[in-house]
């Protein structure tokens, strides 16, 4: 279920919307304010706003001090600018582009903030929309979206700040998924206070005042084929590590991608194509090794010493000694050289999701060469 912080932001961006167009003579100021009230009501119990003008210099309606309540939170635009908005579109809503500024969400856990957000060719069919139904949100496009020094400030701790956040569309069928887009959050910095039990004691007994993360995704969807390609998912752990993740996958009906509710059905349909992962160390492995080790009593060579023989005795219940003895070895090199550590899966036929599940539970001694995985270490 989608929040309300996530409804309010999508509301009120969606409020400028809809496909580019040349309006055919000056929008009313006050009845694309009301519309984007609409738009907003849809999710939030009461939006209002101050005022409403249009700039024919620049094609632009400027809406001042927009605000929205829904039980306890309450929120604000300082301003909302709707550049190109499309008076042709009577059941949806539209511009070339939307850009917010002074964002601030407020209730009696925490205080959001966000400078700026902006967002581009965003188009939505009909501002009949429910937020938490996601087949009222089909076919709702946009080609950019940019949200700028963002900070989240719970009651009584440090903020958890987030530079930037950029996401870009690139469509390729008139389906509205078909496509490749992409995720950048850039300087995300969680304090370590605001962990929780292990993580919170392990960062504190490293020397990390904050996890810093910079985040890239780039994937592509194919409803025709039925294809999702994670091309890239890093994860930047600023004195930590990288780890990098990608996986081809095959049997995912645009349906299931579109409704989480249905996302349990993929068990059935979902064919794995590839797969890689790898871990880059920077600090993380040696630190991880001295806090363990503290936890046992052991001095951290104990620990790598004992790691192998551990892990082939795990390993052997599965009963495949090539694929015991390349893990074992690839680990051992790890151990003695943390640089990086990869597994691959490179199956030669696309494997049904159903039956590397089914492998696992009867057969698991058949599921590393099912899947065709390899692990290396430091290439």
């Amino acid at each position: 279920m989608i929040s309300f912080r996530q409804r309010a932001i999508c509301a009120t961006l969606s409020a400028g919307l809809f496909a580019p167009a040349l309006a055919l003579a000056a929008p009313d100021p006050v009845a694309v304010a009301d519309r984007l009230v609409e738009v907003i009501e849809t999710s939030a119990s009461d939006a209002s706003y101050d005022s409403s003008q249009y700039n024919a210099a620049d094609d632009t309606v400027t809406i001042v001090n927009l605000a929205f309540t829904e039980d306890e939170d309450t929120g604000s635009f300082a301003t909302v600018i709707i550049r190109g908005f499309d008076e042709t579109n009577t059941d949806g809503f539209g511009a070339d582009r939307i850009t917010a500024t002074g964002f601030e969400l407020v209730n009696d856990k925490a205080q959001i903030l966000i400078s700026e957000l902006t967002i581009a060719n965003l188009d939505i069919p009909s501002v009949d929309v429910d937020p938490d139904d996601p087949e009222s949100w089909n076919q709702v496009t946009y080609t950019s979206l940019e949200l700028s020094n963002i900070r989240a400030i719970p009651k009584g701790s440090d903020p958890i700040t987030v530079a930037s956040v950029k996401s870009a569309m690139n469509y390729t069928g008139d389906d509205g998924i078909s496509g490749n887009g992409s995720l950048l959050i850039d300087g995300l910095s969680i304090p370590a206070d605001i962990l929780e039990g292990d993580a919170r004691a392990f960062m504190k007994a490293s020397g990390y005042d904050s996890l810093e993360l910079d985040v890239t995704l780039n994937a592509a969807y194919d409803a025709i084929t039925k294809t999702l390609d994670l091309n890239t998912l890093t994860i930047d752990a600023q004195n930590m590590g990288v780890v990098n993740f990608s996986a081809q996958l095959g049997g995912i009906p645009k349906d299931m991608l579109r409704d989480p509710a249905q996302m349990q059905g993929l068990m059935a349909t979902a064919t794995l194509r590839g797969a890689r992962l790898s871990f880059a160390n920077a600090s993380i492995f040696d630190k991880g090794l001295d806090y363990a080790a503290g936890l046992t009593g052991q001095e951290p060579a104990q620990l790598k010493a004992q790691a192998p023989f551990v892990l082939g005795f795990g390993l052997a219940q599965i009963n495949n000694e090539a694929f015991t003895k390349m893990v074992t070895s690839a680990v051992t090199d790890f151990l003695e050289n943390p640089k990086s550590l990869t597994v691959t899966i490179a199956p030669q036929n696309p494997v049904p999701v159903a039956q590397i599940a089914g492998a696992a539970m009867s057969s698991p001694k058949a599921v590393p060469d099912l899947l065709g995985v390899a692990v290396v270490a430091n290439q």
